[in-house]
């Protein structure tokens, strides 16, 4: 009898310890840590706010059974959300290819910071307000070109066609001006020092509107290359501890894609609702009609970027292949 009692009070205890366990589980799942993506302000960033506002990155983790929120924090300027990358303030932050590469490089014996998604492969246009300018030979010396940063995504694709125009990357270095896009679109526009502007959309479409103003070419077509101008990136601890959920938000941003390209008038509502534009609702969906080619997580135009940051000496190492700076399952597909 005392045998039997025993067996049962051991089969109750075993009971109670493992719907102790379950339960455990399931609360811990049930707090697990927010994950915050810091983005800018721009239609690059679009497929984040669009994955949150249509309830993409709930829906995709709850699909990886990960039991979380997604928490969106606006920063202007990628030096601050860089900064907040590095320090673990956020978990994912935005980034212009060349700031990913730049910080791949520099974390690679540390944080290992990579990208996670290709947000857009987003065209820049060169526009002017000279009618004489008819090709990039013929900006003169007292000629300025805007561009956001001489070093990022506008400065070196203006040194790019500069190598292929005179064979000389550095050749318009000297005319090239820093400043902020709705800055440089002003600028533009009133005629004065700025004769140029690397225009991104949807800069380009304002400019592009006014009667005095010219285009040149788009740099993909210029360079013959489409490039990755906005993505996700992370560190290698987030995605090693993380791992169903870097999937997810992956997957959220594969969805939100799919969403733009084919709602895009509910897109530009959505957009409308998340920042302010000089561009109204049916002007924003125009615009993103015209760039449907540009959604995607597979990025384009790494190497040529890396290739030649490396010439430029922005980059120490050579970068091997393009996979080595991305984190799977993006590292898997069949970017360039």
């Amino acid at each position: 009898m005392q045998q039997k009692l025993s067996r049962r009070a051991a089969i109750a205890i075993f009971t109670t310890l493992s719907v102790f366990v379950v339960a455990s589980s399931g609360t811990h799942a049930a707090e697990e840590k927010p994950i915050s993506i810091a983005i800018q302000y721009g239609y690059a960033y679009l497929p984040v706010v669009v994955a949150e506002q249509k309830g993409f990155f709930a829906k995709q983790l709850d699909a990886k059974g990960v039991k979380t929120t997604v928490d969106i924090k606006k920063i202007s300027g990628a030096p601050a959300i860089n900064d907040a990358l590095i320090s673990g303030t956020v978990d994912i932050g935005a980034y212009g290819l060349p700031g990913m590469l730049i910080a791949a490089e520099k974390t690679k014996s540390s944080i290992k910071i990579r990208g996670l998604a290709a947000l857009v492969a987003g065209d820049n246009g060169l526009y002017t307000n000279k009618a004489d300018i008819k090709e990039l030979k013929d900006l003169g010396p007292s000629d300025r070109i805007a561009v956001t940063s001489t070093t990022g995504q506008q400065g070196l694709l203006v040194r790019m066609a500069a190598k292929k125009a005179f064979g000389d990357a550095k050749h318009l270095d000297t005319s090239m001006v820093q400043l902020p896009h709705p800055d440089a679109t002003s600028g533009l526009l009133a005629g004065g020092t700025i004769s140029a502007y690397v225009a991104p959309h949807p800069y380009s479409d304002v400019v592009a509107a006014d009667p005095k103003i010219h285009h040149l070419f788009n740099f993909s077509d210029y360079l013959g290359q489409q490039v990755t101008s906005g993505l996700l990136a992370t560190t290698a601890k987030f995605v090693e501890d993380r791992k169903q959920a870097s999937l997810a938000i992956v997957a959220a941003i594969e969805e939100a894609d799919e969403f733009i390209k084919n709602n895009p008038k509910e897109a530009a509502s959505i957009f409308l609702a998340s920042e302010k534009s000089s561009l109204n609702a049916e002007q924003i969906e125009k615009m993103l009609e015209d760039v449907k080619g540009e959604w995607g997580v597979q990025p384009k135009g790494v190497m040529i970027f890396a290739n030649f940051m490396n010439e430029a000496g922005l980059l120490k190492t050579k970068l091997e292949k393009w996979q080595d700076v991305f984190f799977q399952p993006v590292a898997d597909g069949n970017g360039s």
